[in-house]
């Protein structure tokens, strides 16, 4: 090998590595900006945030075993009074101390939901290790180590409001205490008194598409999807002519949402003169 000279060494041009033009930054400066931009974006609840991050349960699809939640007295004219049921150490029930704003439940106002998807009654577990039920005198307490008649309940979910029903009998819980201060479930009708929140600090999942994935895609695609699998054989009909009525994708748009695409794809097939073999 040859030295160079210095003056060579000179005339080279310090400084970092630069790309050529046209070529792409191989290390995304951008990318952490846009996904910033993107959670900036998304809507905060602010009775979720007077909650301290417990948000409210507005239907029957929201309510998953396994999570965590929370009964709140729904009385007033604001509707969350930031007061809950707790547990006591006897086993009973009482309403707690009022929590200042932007503050949660406390452990003991705090309940385990055990439900399965396909029953809309629900069971509640204390932290306390006992299942939330009622007793012969109409009181909710948590004594059973079991899931019982007397441990399930129902949630009625109308006009944006909720009341807490027991299945044992059709009686609602009732948020005004007794003079012992514990709560019962004797409410006949559900007045201003049995509204409650239920509420949650589980994250809350969208819609469930339980569509097939021929239905998901476009009209056009979804009609050519049902073709090649409703051929008389299971060859590859790659390069190869496909006979299907390219107007109309609007009824095939209509029906994909309301979930008849499948009957629709197949009479519009059988009235193709020419696919002989339907």
């Amino acid at each position: 090998l040859q030295k160079m000279p210095g003056a060579d060494y000179n005339a080279v041009k310090g400084g970092g590595l630069k790309l050529k033009a046209g070529k792409k930054n191989l290390f995304k400066v951008g990318k952490d900006k846009k996904k910033k931009n993107k959670d900036d974006g998304e809507k905060i609840d602010p009775d979720t945030v007077e909650n301290g991050g417990w948000r409210k349960v507005a239907d029957e699809f929201d309510m998953k075993g396994g999570i965590n939640v929370a009964i709140e007295v729904a009385s007033g004219e604001k509707g969350s009074t930031h007061t809950y049921i707790a547990a006591m150490d006897n086993g009973k029930f009482t309403i707690g101390f009022p929590h200042p704003e932007g503050e949660g439940p406390n452990p003991e106002e705090i309940f385990a939901l055990v439900k399965t998807p396909d029953d809309n009654k629900i069971s509640l577990k204390t932290g306390f290790g006992r299942y939330v039920g009622v007793d012969s005198e109409f009181q909710l307490v948590a004594f059973s180590e079991a899931i019982g008649v007397r441990e399930q309940f129902m949630l009625v979910f109308q006009d944006g409001k909720t009341a807490f029903q027991a299945v044992a009998s059709p009686l609602f819980l009732s948020t005004v205490p007794s003079k012992e201060g514990h709560v019962h479930v004797a409410s006949r009708t559900a007045t201003e008194n049995e509204m409650v929140n239920i509420r949650t600090d589980a994250v809350k999942e969208g819609p469930v598409d339980w569509r097939s994935a021929e239905d998901r895609k476009s009209a056009r695609d979804c009609e050519t999807a049902y073709v090649k699998m409703y051929q008389h054989s299971k060859v590859d009909l790659k390069n190869r002519h496909i006979a299907i009525d390219v107007k109309d994708k609007k009824g095939v748009k209509k029906a994909q949402s309301e979930g008849s695409a499948h009957e629709l794809l197949l009479d519009r097939r059988m009235k193709m003169k020419s696919d002989r073999y339907c």
